[in-house]
């Protein structure tokens, strides 16, 4: 996987890292509504964390060009789109889990879809590049 892909997804998980730390900022009150806010700044931790992380274990993978492309672009689609409906969720103070006839919630549900359908490509596509990593390390192993 070329550095510059890897090198990317460490300054988009950075990016969303950033965005759930600031996203606590709102919770300092403490008051029911913030309920929202608090999963935000939460989730968007726990995914910019996500980030970071897979971008150490970007190299290891064995993925074709075109798949370790879907996988960086699973990786921000997953950041992106969850930053997106969980920072309209906690401004509107609704959830946004289907969709809806107002503009500003459908824009949380895209979002919200576009993460989870990018988190499970993320995983679909990591598990296949472990697998030939593994494959091809079990291949190369001498025999005894």
């Amino acid at each position: 996987m070329p550095h510059r892909n890897r090198m990317r997804v460490v300054f988009h998980g950075a990016v969303v890292l950033l965005v759930g730390l600031l996203c606590g900022m709102p919770t300092v009150p403490e008051q029911e509504p913030m309920r929202l806010w608090h999963t935000a700044h939460e989730s968007l931790i726990l995914i910019g964390i996500l980030l970071l992380a897979m971008s150490s274990v970007l190299p290891v993978l064995e993925l074709e060009r075109r798949e370790a492309e879907g996988l960086v672009w699973s990786l921000l689609a997953t950041g992106y789109g969850l930053m997106t409906g969980l920072i309209i969720q906690g401004v509107t103070g609704v959830h946004a889990f289907g969709p809806s006839t107002s503009p500003l919630r459908m824009l949380a549900f895209v979002g919200n879809a576009t993460g989870m359908l990018g988190s499970v490509l993320t995983a679909a596509l990591t598990l296949m590049g472990a697998r030939a990593a593994r494959v091809t390390e079990v291949a190369r192993a001498p025999a005894i």
